[in-house]
Parts: C-alpha cells; sequence; structure tokens
C-alpha cells in the first residue's frame, strides 16, 4: 500500500490549478490543515463556467509501482459532487484524463475508487490505464458554476501484494 497519510500528507507537492491557465475565472484557495492531530487538505474556492472556465483542483505527481488497483481516501465536504483526475503518458491534452466521481456531505466518508472504473474523457486515450502509467493524481471541482469546499485525508493507494 502507498501511502499519502496524516505523517506525510505535508511533504507532499500538491499544487493548485484553475482555470485560469485557459484565460476562465475560477479562484481557489488550499491549505493544509490539522484535526485531532491528523493533517488534512483542504481545497477551497469558485468554480466559474465563465469565459470557458470551469475547474480547480489540487494536484501531485505520483510514482507507483505495478498491481496498484484502487485510491482509498477520506474525505467531506458541502454535500456536492467532486472528481478524481489520474493522467498518464497517454493524456497528452489539458482536457485529457481518467477520470471518477465522488459526492461528499459534511461529515468524514470513506471512498475506495477502483482504477477500472475511472472513464476516459477524449477517444484517442487507451480505455485503461496501469497504475505504474499515473502521472499525476488531481481531486476536482469542476462542471458548473459553485462554490468548492473539499477537505481529503488518509490518501491511499491499494495494490496486491
Amino acid at each position: 500500500m502507498k501511502s499519502l497519510n496524516s505523517e506525510n500528507i505535508n511533504h507532499m507537492n500538491w499544487k493548485v490549478i484553475t482555470d485560469e491557465v485557459m484565460g476562465g475565472k475560477s479562484k481557489a484557495n488550499f491549505k493544509i490543515l490539522n484535526e485531532n492531530n491528523q493533517s488534512y487538505l483542504r481545497l477551497e474556492g469558485h468554480v466559474s463556467t465563465e469565459n470557458n472556465g470551469g475547474f480547480i483542483q489540487i494536484r501531485t505527481r505520483i510514482n507507483l509501482k505495478k498491481n496498484i488497483y484502487s485510491i482509498h481516501f477520506q474525505a467531506r465536504g458541502n454535500n456536492e459532487d467532486y472528481f478524481i483526475h489520474i493522467r498518464t503518458p497517454f493524456t497528452f491534452l489539458p482536457w485529457q484524463y481518467y477520470s471518477s466521481k465522488f459526492y461528499v456531505t459534511n461529515e468524514w466518508k470513506t471512498y475506495n475508487l477502483n482504477f477500472k472504473n475511472f472513464t476516459k474523457s477524449h477517444i484517442l486515450q487507451p480505455s485503461n490505464f496501469s497504475s505504474e502509467t499515473i502521472k499525476t493524481v488531481a481531486f476536482v471541482a469542476y462542471g458548473k458554476d459553485y462554490s468548492a469546499n473539499l477537505e481529503l485525508k488518509e490518501i491511499n493507494f491499494i495494490g496486491a501484494n
């Protein structure tokens, strides 16, 4: 199991990316916070579809081994849908990724999203990917005008030994 849990979540190189890189109007803020001696991530901001925009995200580079088959994490937020986007060497363009959706409430909930259930965003991508080809993982708010508030902890990658 590859872990990004509270012991090392502070050391990950998380980056905030918004649609401003393409002329959009969305705004985002990212923080690492602590509750009950446990670190967690918070992505908050406003997603705007103005000017062909519509996303905010936190993303980190990942280097996984073979036989990892899912991402496991805890999340809470503001009763909205969020997404995980995975990029590989086969996702050349900014709008290419593999995606899985999850819904959060204001209570911590555990999620386990199997990579085989992720969907590709573009017809020219291979239908699936293997864990050793993953370059980045992002937690994303997108697709409509809304205020985003997503908190994450205990992020782990699960695989066969």
